[in-house]
């Protein structure tokens, strides 16, 4: 087995490896009920709207209250696809590097996404 082979299977290997992320990413969706289950939203993996289904009595009849209760079950609804997005790349990321010998974080510092509780002015 020649140098040249070793790279080709490795080369294969993260071909491979994200074309599966690719598809895994493309495939994520995320469905969440608000309005005691009377507005359902359903999301994909960037978070945009796909799909809105309001029951009887969704909002109560009030439209400020049903406005409230898709924009609640809209904003769960992405942050959790965030969350399960942010999961699949640190997996696929981690897999990379074993594969790869080398680490993807750029100058040695992470690149994952954190929370971070937002600045008030008046905070230091």
């Amino acid at each position: 087995m020649s140098v040249m082979d070793d790279v080709q299977r490795t080369a294969e290997r993260q071909l491979d490896m994200l074309e599966d992320v690719q598809r895994t990413l493309a495939a994520l969706t995320v469905r969440e009920t608000g309005d005691d289950g009377r507005v359902i939203v359903d999301v994909d993996v960037s978070g945009a709207m796909t799909g809105l289904q309001l029951l009887p009595g969704a909002g109560n009849g009030r439209p400020a209250a049903l406005a409230d209760a898709i924009v609640r079950t809209a904003v769960r609804a992405a942050t959790q696809a965030f969350t399960e997005r942010a999961e699949i790349m640190a997996v696929f990321v981690d897999d990379f590097a074993e594969l790869t010998g080398e680490s993807m974080e750029p100058n040695g510092r992470g690149v994952r996404p954190s929370y971070r509780e937002p600045f008030t002015e008046g905070e230091s």
